[in-house]
């Protein structure tokens, strides 16, 4: 993309964001990878980490807001666990990937072979930094119109805050139904070569409902466990 616009290599992307930088400096300094700023020491190129770290809490903010408005109905952990979800780094890195970010950022050369484009921590800091540079640019409002642009195509979407964490929502559900002593996991089973292992995990609860699970990893067995779990919880009407 910045091939094709070398007069304005950033024009698509403020259109995108849906505004426009006073001081592009900012934004350039927001899609700086620290990777970038070490082979160019010698420019004095500042790299996005100060504005990533503004830019956690404007976002922070701006999602609070969201769900606050969006869930009239949740209580405080309730809304809690939805800004979280919203602000975690894989939702940040996916909205990153969404809008195009990777191709805009300045990365080191080392960086740039390893793929750095498509990391997760690199889009993550850099959507967090665009936020701080808004910030810095144009106050809340600024923040805000970004914000307004890139979540608009999916406000109306359902927010499933457990969709990947199934542990979590097992655990929710054990303290809201007052369950004692649960969720427990405990390990059955380890088979296979001591290189590659497969783990089996039992998964609890209160009244006597349990499932299996099993994984590469004694975690992820535990997720399986869970998601089993869930399932027989739901169909028996528990959940």
């Amino acid at each position: 993309m910045i091939a094709k616009r070398k007069d304005d290599p950033l024009r698509e992307l403020e259109r995108t964001l849906g505004y426009g930088f006073v001081n592009r400096s900012l934004l350039e300094t927001a899609l700086t990878n620290p990777s970038y700023r070490s082979d160019h020491t010698a420019e004095g190129v500042k790299d996005n980490q100060r504005l990533e770290f503004l830019g956690d809490a404007v976002f922070g903010l701006l999602t609070a807001q969201e769900v606050y408005e969006r869930f009239g109905d949740e209580d405080e952990g309730g809304l809690t666990v939805r800004r979280s979800h919203m602000a975690s780094g894989r939702a940040l890195a996916e909205l990153a990937r969404r809008i195009g970010l990777g191709s805009y950022l300045r990365l080191g050369k080392g960086d740039e072979a390893a793929g750095g484009r498509e990391k997760d921590k690199s889009l993550t800091d850099a959507m967090e930094a665009v936020f701080g540079a808004a910030w810095c640019d144009g106050g809340l409002k600024a923040a805000r119109k970004i914000y307004a642009t890139l979540m608009a195509e999916h406000a109306d979407e359902p927010l499933d805050v457990w969709a990947e964490n199934p542990k979590g929502q097992l655990q929710e559900l054990a303290q809201r139904k007052v369950w004692p002593d649960s969720p427990a996991y405990e390990l059955t089973e380890v088979t296979g070569p001591s290189h590659a292992p497969q783990y089996t995990v039992r998964a609890s609860v209160h009244g006597g409902h349990a499932a299996t699970g099993e994984g590469k990893t004694k975690r992820a067995a535990e997720v399986a466990a869970a998601q089993a779990l869930l399932r027989q919880l739901h169909e028996a009407g528990l959940t």
